[in-house]
């Protein structure tokens, strides 16, 4: 029996997921939007798709606008092919209550990645679930 072919590396995908970790943990909502393609494209179950730059800046400056704390990420599973790879990752954060207490929301992300000229990567697609109450 033959082991399975090792998986493309992923380090250049873990870069993105950290730099995008970081934006969300600042509020940077032009940060985050600069991770994704010019055509990028988010569906979400909190709001109508967002496409392109201005939409997914907007997008996430509603919800740092909602005072989510202790965001989260974990990577899941990532590979690549050529110019394209894909991520999923689990995502969780904090939200405030009018009686002062917390509520995490937190779902799952499947993102479709494109490799710049640069050689770096940018999320074309983000889709986001959200976890059963």
């Amino acid at each position: 029996m033959t082991d399975p072919q090792p998986k493309p590396s992923v380090e250049g995908i873990e870069r993105l997921v950290a730099r995008l970790l970081n934006a969300l943990q600042c509020h940077d909502a032009v940060g985050c939007a600069a991770l994704f393609t010019d055509d990028g494209l988010i569906l979400s179950p909190y709001g109508p798709p967002a496409r392109g730059t201005a939409e997914i800046e907007a997008t996430h400056q509603s919800w740092f606008d909602e005072g989510e704390t202790n965001k989260r990420l974990t990577l899941l599973d990532a590979g690549a092919s050529g110019d394209l790879a894909y991520c999923v990752l689990a995502w969780a954060g904090d939200y405030p209550q009018p009686d002062g207490t917390c509520t995490t929301h937190s779902g799952r992300s499947v993102n479709v990645l494109r490799r710049t000229a640069h050689g770096d990567w940018k999320i074309a697609i983000s889709s986001l679930t959200a976890d059963s109450a």
